[in-house]
């Protein structure tokens, strides 16, 4: 097995430079890498057998040098390095991509002043700082975990292309001016992606129902005029929730039928 070397800052960690790090691994299965969290030295930057992530103002793939800090136009890190394992199209997909990429090049501030919220704290997941600690602490005791995200991060990535571009050729119909997507699948993963995408998007999604034997009617991108609590009571109907936004049928009935329901929650 090929070993080669991987540095990035030390002190605190952040998603930044473990995701990108995560990618390397998952993307070079065949290598064992060193990860050293520290400063590089000229030398580690003019060598293109060492990996210097999120750190040393040099931003020369040629070199394997990945970092932004030296130039506000750039990307993060993460960003960069898909690029270079041509990854992006998959990954950059994902609905939380511009957000991290622009809390680490911004800071938390800004984005919280852009949001029009007063602090990013809640956003916090524990989950997520409890793991980067541990690679701050000790790379090595993250390493099979970070290959292993960074493998189902890529498979993620490439079956939420796959979904989008389902939904993007699903029927689509018009129900007193109210745009209907259908979906003969019980996963609706990639169909809030596609629609937004849309100037003017489907408002009413329908699927087969995940969890039973029906199908699943529900609003899309918090869309006004449809409120499928007023199918509560009918007969074809398991289950209206009361805020509205979606209802599931007892069985698999003819389309027609199910629209027809779709008609009636319209206001």
């Amino acid at each position: 097995m090929k070993t080669e070397k991987i540095i990035t800052h030390n002190g605190y960690a952040h998603f930044d430079e473990f995701l990108a790090i995560s990618l390397i691994l998952a993307r070079h299965e065949d290598t064992h890498f060193f990860i050293e969290r520290r400063e590089p030295t000229q030398y580690e930057l003019d060598d293109p057998g060492i990996w210097v992530i999120d750190i040393g103002e040099r931003y020369e793939p040629a070199l394997k040098n990945f970092d932004h800090h030296q130039d506000l136009n750039l990307p993060a890190s993460f960003v960069l390095i898909t690029e270079y394992l041509e990854l992006k199209e998959a990954l950059s997909c994902f609905p939380w991509w511009s957000f991290k990429d622009n809390i680490d090049r911004r800071g938390g501030y800004k984005m919280a002043k852009e949001l029009g919220v007063d602090s990013l704290d809640p956003l916090t997941s524990p989950v997520e700082n409890f793991f980067i600690d541990l690679f701050a602490e000790n790379p090595i005791s993250m390493y099979q975990q970070m290959r292993f995200f960074g493998k189902n991060l890529i498979g993620a990535g490439y079956r939420l292309k796959e979904q989008i571009a389902f939904w993007e050729n699903c029927e689509q119909l018009l129900i007193k001016n109210k745009k209907i997507i259908i979906g003969y699948t019980d996963d609706t993963d990639g169909s809030v992606q596609f629609c937004e995408t849309m100037s003017d998007p489907p408002v009413v999604r329908v699927n087969y129902d995940g969890r039973g034997e029906g199908w699943s009617l529900s609003t899309l991108l918090d869309a006004d005029g449809v409120d499928f609590s007023r199918l509560q009571g009918h007969n074809q109907i398991k289950f209206a929730h009361k805020n509205g936004f979606i209802a599931k049928t007892k069985n698999r009935i003819p389309l027609n039928e199910v629209l027809s329901l779709v008609e009636k929650a319209i206001i």
